[in-house]
Formats: structure tokens, C-alpha cells, sequence
């Protein structure tokens, strides 16, 4: 069955928190850019940021030599790559993505899970496999009011990932539609 048609099926048109679309043969759902736009807004301004430390490491060089301990030139040097390390480390983790989407493949019988940063673009990617996961839930214990979490636990392992956030309703139908396709795939692989 056409994905976007199940997903007609199961109100997602009317979704605010989350995105569906079709993809590769199943679906894939992605947290909107409106219920996260904070994000997105907290992403460019740690970029900026990242930007303007790295460029302090280079206007430093233009003082003066006497506002400097010892050799004024070692410590610009070393001044120049502390603020070039750290406006990295801030632009790099700006850029890592802080949307969450998870595609069901029921071709290839895996979850991908993946970040998105600001321009939609699939930044830390985790395959899983439908053999490794135990169990997928809702968590709701430490999100906002009206939020809740979708989970996935991993066979033989205690470690386990959120794939996506948004509304409590929209992701317990989310839960319910993957749930019920997994069964489906692992019925027919």
C-alpha cells in the first residue's frame, strides 16, 4: 500500500509536529520546521558564533605586543589556536543537526535513523536493522506537557535512542503505523 495514503489514513495530513512523505519504498517521518524553529534559530546563532571565535583568532594578532605575558609572539600563537579549535568545535556542533527523522525501509527491513540540520540534510545516520530492535515506545516521563518521544531499545544491549519527538498524539499514531508495519515486514521476511 502507498505510504501516503496510510499516512491519509491516519490523520498525518493534519500533523504540526511531524512530517511524513514517502520514501524508498516505505516512509519517512521528520520533526516540521515549525514545532522546532527554535532549533533552527539556536543552530544559525551558534554558527555565527563559531564563526566570530575563529575570526578572533585572528584579530588578536592586531594588538599590541605589550598586552601579552612573555613572548607576545608564542602566545598569540597559542592564543590563535585555542580560539581556532573551540569556534570549530562550536560551528561543527551548530552544523551536526538537531531534527530528528526516522524512514522505515521495508525492503531492506531497517529503521534509519538520522539528524537533519537547518537545510534538510542527513547529518549523523544510524541503520537498524529490524533483527536488532527489541522494542519501540512512547516515552512521555521527562518531555514538556503534550510532547512525548518515540524510543528504540536494541536486542542485547541496555543502550537505547530516541528517533523522534513531537506531539504526544501524532507520535503515539506514528508508534502504532511503524509498530504495525514492522509486524507486517517481519511477517514476510
Amino acid at each position: 500500500m502507498n505510504a501516503l495514503v496510510r499516512f491519509g489514513a491516519v490523520g498525518a495530513e493534519n500533523w504540526h509536529s511531524l512530517r511524513a512523505e514517502a520514501a524508498n519504498g516505505g516512509y519517512a517521518v521528520s520533526e516540521s520546521d515549525g514545532k522546532f524553529r527554535h532549533t533552527s534559530r539556536n543552530e544559525a546563532i551558534l554558527r555565527f558564533f563559531g564563526i566570530l571565535i575563529v575570526l578572533g583568532a585572528l584579530v588578536q594578532w592586531t594588538f599590541p605586543d605589550a598586552n601579552f605575558a612573555g613572548d607576545p609572539v608564542t602566545s598569540k600563537a597559542l592564543l590563535s589556536i585555542a580560539f581556532a579549535l573551540v569556534g570549530l568545535a562550536v560551528y561543527s556542533f551548530a552544523t551536526r543537526g538537531h531534527r530528528s527523522e526516522i524512514r522505515f525501509d521495508p525492503r531492506k527491513n531497517e529503521l534509519v535513523v538520522s539528524a537533519l540540520n537547518r537545510q534538510d540534510r542527513h547529518k549523523a545516520v544510524k541503520r537498524v536493522p529490524l533483527r536488532n530492535v527489541k522494542s519501540i515506545y512512547v516515552r512521555r516521563s521527562d518531555m514538556p506537557p503534550g510532547m512525548a518521544a518515540l524510543r528504540i531499545r536494541f536486542n542485547n544491549s541496555p543502550n537505547e535512542i530516541t528517533a523522534i519527538r513531537g506531539t504526544d498524539t501524532e507520535i503515539e499514531m506514528l508508534h502504532s503505523l511503524l509498530c504495525r508495519d514492522i509486524r507486517m515486514a517481519r511477517k514476510l521476511g
